[in-house]
């Protein structure tokens, strides 16, 4: 499991007014596994877990909105859960192999690094 951020542009009307607001999300992801089958046992195998995304947080929050100011934040919340459930899942998974890869090419260098120290 692994945190990333990832930033989502939403735009409405309320009112006839147009709006515009940016967000930034901090999300878990898990990767899947793939399917295998006929293992060398007799086994059957089992079948493909996809890659898992879980919403962890936004910012900025929904503002101040009196007593419903808690109402809002947990419907902010849900609209971001249900955008990276759907249009934000491939960008997600995505961010997080791009990550993973960039984690891979640091632990590559340091090692280089130490082993070059004589470490």
């Amino acid at each position: 499991m692994s945190k990333h951020k990832i930033t989502w542009c939403r735009s409405g009307t309320v009112n006839g007014m147009d709006f515009d607001e940016e967000y930034e999300i901090t999300f878990e992801f898990r990767a899947g596994r793939p399917a295998v089958m006929y293992l060398r046992n007799g086994d059957p195998g089992y079948p493909a877990d996809p890659d898992e995304i879980e919403f962890v947080s936004i910012s900025p929050g929904a503002g101040e909105h009196g007593e419903f100011t808690a109402m809002a934040q947990a419907m902010l919340e849900d609209q971001a859960q249900d955008w990276l459930s759907g249009d934000g899942y491939d960008a997600a998974v995505q961010i997080a192999a791009e990550d993973h890869a960039a984690d891979l090419d640091r632990a590559s260098d340091l090692r280089a690094a130490l082993s070059k120290a004589g470490v």
